[in-house]
């Protein structure tokens, strides 16, 4: 519903609130002449500017989880959650936050019996701000040459299922698939990569990122999650089940939306804020190419060193990642400047999944596999697993 509409629907106690907040219809009594001073005065782009110029960083932060948060309705936890988010440990009450938006017109009350406890932001206004946020960064030329891997992660899990068909894969005392068969599996893949050197030191996210490298490490754990494939801890073995079988006669088309909804989840404990910083990587760099490191500048208030690693690091993370699932495409300008942008596949899945509403998963399911059992903060060594 768009702002219009919901100023039709509210009550005159709120209109009067925002006519007072904006400083127009004074000496105005009637619905009707209040509605048509608040649209006049919100028509405009330039006063929508000015409006959103004065905001506190702590109003700005807010109002960004709730533009990019594409859900179509917020009850008040989510909102009181929203404001802890903004305030970022600072002083402050998260509910004068939800009240100011209230007296602003950035949310309105439910209408309907089934809405009453619920709020929601006008689609107009919200896209007005979207704009008004990507106006900042300046889109660039296309670079001569870049890497794009959309489509590829599915078509490479489908292959991963084929190879665990033809071939008894056996598992290392530390859990992981043997070097030799690693190897073996990388060459069956479109995007190949290298066992993990034995020797190094691994820091990541997720169950098995200190046995394989980052690309098979996701679709290893996303195998493991749907239960595709299973570990026989007697015989050693990883196989493919049943479920994964029929997965194979059926088909893995709709596999990408769902890869993108774990990663989410699996990334949330690190990156707690993920779901907004890929809406704002979507919304900068759709329909154009966007420098990354200007974007990682206006994006990195929504990301806090994690352990080993720092802000620029999971970043950089995010960024390999939506390559890898093939939700950006990344090249070179000048030496060392990357330029991104999102294919139609990452616009429809972060324009389809909002995001914010998914949970981190179990640990079961995001902590690493092994003999030493260490925790998902911690970094762990690679043993021989020739």
């Amino acid at each position: 519903m768009n702002l219009a509409d919901r100023l039709t629907y509210a009550d005159i106690d709120l209109l009067q609130r925002m006519a007072k907040h904006y400083g127009c219809g004074h000496d105005v009594h009637s619905k009707k002449d209040l509605i048509t001073s608040l649209l006049h005065h919100l028509a405009g782009k330039s006063r929508l500017s000015e409006e959103f110029a004065c905001l506190t960083d702590i109003e700005r932060r807010f109002l960004q989880q709730l533009c990019f948060d594409s859900r179509e309705w917020f009850n008040h936890e989510e909102l009181l959650s929203k404001g802890r988010v903004a305030l970022g440990g600072k002083e402050g009450e998260p509910r004068r936050l939800v009240l100011s938006a209230l007296h602003k017109g950035w949310l309105f009350p439910g209408i309907s019996q089934r809405e009453k406890d619920l709020l929601q932001m006008p689609s107009d206004l919200r896209n007005r701000f979207l704009r008004l946020f990507s106006d900042r960064v300046m889109g660039r030329e296309e670079p001569p040459v870049y890497r794009n891997e959309e489509g590829l992660f599915v078509e490479d899990l489908v292959q991963f299922c084929s190879f665990l068909c033809r071939h008894e894969v056996r598992l290392s005392a530390d859990g992981g698939i043997y070097r030799q068969q690693q190897r073996q599996l990388f060459q069956t893949f479109h995007i190949q990569e290298s066992p993990v050197d034995k020797k190094a030191w691994r820091f990541g996210f997720g169950r098995s990122y200190h046995l394989y490298p980052d690309r098979f490490a996701l679709m290893y754990d996303y195998a493991f999650f749907k239960g595709y494939i299973a570990e026989d801890t007697i015989a050693n073995i990883v196989h493919l089940t049943e479920l994964g079988v029929q997965k194979m006669t059926d088909s893995f088309r709709e596999e990408g939306k769902e890869l993108y909804r774990f990663w989410l989840r699996l990334y949330k404990t690190p990156l707690p804020q993920l779901a907004l910083v890929v809406k704002w990587i979507e919304l900068l760099s759709r329909d154009t190419w966007q420098n990354a490191e200007e974007i990682y500048q206006g994006i990195n208030e929504w990301l806090s060193p994690y352990y080993y690693e720092t802000k620029e690091d999971l970043f950089n993370r995010i960024l390999k990642m939506m390559l890898h699932l093939g939700m950006i495409r990344m090249g070179e300008a000048d030496v060392g400047s990357r330029l991104i942008a999102m294919n139609l596949t990452g616009v429809q899945w972060v324009s389809g999944i909002a995001g914010f509403a998914e949970k981190r998963l179990a640990k079961r399911w995001s902590e690493p596999v092994g003999g030493r059992n260490l925790p998902l903060q911690e970094g762990n060594r690679v043993s021989d697993m020739e």
